[in-house]
């Protein structure tokens, strides 16, 4: 009798593909949240060390926050006051006040490279985040030159995080800084004015599309620059403003504090050229962890919602992934249960 040779037959070996194919098809959604439960942990552990890196800063400077951003070069002119009055050599970035590497950031080479920024970038966007208004040679995202050609920020070259603007003001100190006819004169923050450290949120995620976090030019009016240097805050840029609101910025400007009703269910959706549509600065704090699906949301109205999550550090260090709407609902999170804008309260 002849032996039958050892193998699979057709049929064995298509009973298996097909068992293959079946884990496969089984295996790989779940390998897809792993890895995105792995990216959004990792986002959150890089805030968490800009936590540490806050906390360092706070025992250098006196127990007070940094600035969010001011223009390279800040002095004071005894005739003009504030100088200088336009961003031509760039901007200077909270984050560079925690890069750790202080040799390179003196010698001007750490901001030519995003290696040794890690801490400031999120692996779930696209190259970690979002360049600086101005920013090294082939650094830009397509269509968005120099702010200022020739000139590069101090600012972490790739950037995912944002920070509180009640916390960390904007370097405006005086009024009508820069002829815009501005009323808001920022002051540093003491980190034992933030009675609610647990509650009152330091700095988040943005988003890493550059359309959505996009800003009109100071050195060049019409033209669109990267905002990614920009603060958010817990307010409402119109809604309900009124004469009489009981919150307000110095000097008589009304403002309210937001709610659901002015946070956009999906800004990645509303956008008008390449400029958000927005009634509040949180639209452009990112919703970048979990699969893109849409629903309702508690406080919101309608289910097209954007129901990913972002990563919050608050002011005591610990960080919470939640939704937007979570930080305003029940309870404004951008501000103390006092609704100090700390920043702007003399």
């Amino acid at each position: 009798m002849q032996k039958r040779d050892k193998g699979f037959t057709l049929v064995e070996l298509l009973v298996v593909i097909g068992i293959i194919a079946l884990l496969i098809s089984i295996l790989l959604p779940a390998l897809g949240k792993a890895r995105e439960a792995a990216r959004t942990i990792k986002c959150a552990a890089n805030l968490h060390s800009i936590g540490l890196g806050m906390a360092t800063y706070l025992v250098d400077y006196k127990g007070k926050f940094p600035p969010s951003n001011f223009y390279n070069g800040l002095g004071q002119d005894p005739i003009v006051g504030q100088i200088p009055t336009t961003p031509t050599s760039g901007y200077v970035h909270w984050s560079s006040f925690l890069y750790t590497n202080r040799a390179a950031l003196s010698a001007g080479v750490a901001y030519q490279s995003a290696h040794g920024w890690e801490m400031f970038q999120c692996p779930s966007l696209d190259n970690g985040g979002l360049p600086p208004a101005n920013t090294y040679a082939g650094n830009n995202e397509p269509g968005f030159p120099n702010e200022t050609a020739g000139v590069i920020d101090l600012q972490a070259p790739r950037l995912a995080y944002t920070i509180n603007e009640a916390i960390c003001g904007r370097g405006i100190y005086q009024l009508h800084f820069d002829g815009r006819g501005n009323q808001r004169v920022y002051n540093f923050v003491s980190a034992s004015r933030v009675r609610n450290s647990s509650q009152v949120i330091l700095a988040t995620e943005m988003w890493g599309i550059q359309s959505a976090v996009t800003t009109d030019s100071l050195t060049n009016p019409g033209s669109p620059v990267s905002a990614s240097r920009r603060p958010v805050s817990g307010i409402s840029s119109y809604g309900n403003i009124t004469a009489d609101s009981p919150y307000k910025y110095p000097y008589n400007v009304p403002f309210t504090w937001a709610t659901v009703a002015d946070l956009l269910p999906d800004p990645l959706s509303t956008l008008s050229g390449s400029y958000p549509i927005n009634n509040t600065t949180l639209d452009w704090v990112g919703r970048n962890h979990g699969a893109k699906k849409y629903g309702s949301v508690g406080g919101g109205t309608g289910g097209n919602w954007d129901l990913r999550k972002s990563n919050f550090l608050y002011v005591d260090g610990h960080v919470e992934t939640k939704h937007i709407t979570e930080t305003v609902n029940p309870v404004n999170q951008w501000t103390d249960s006092n609704l100090d804008f700390y920043s702007l309260d003399q």
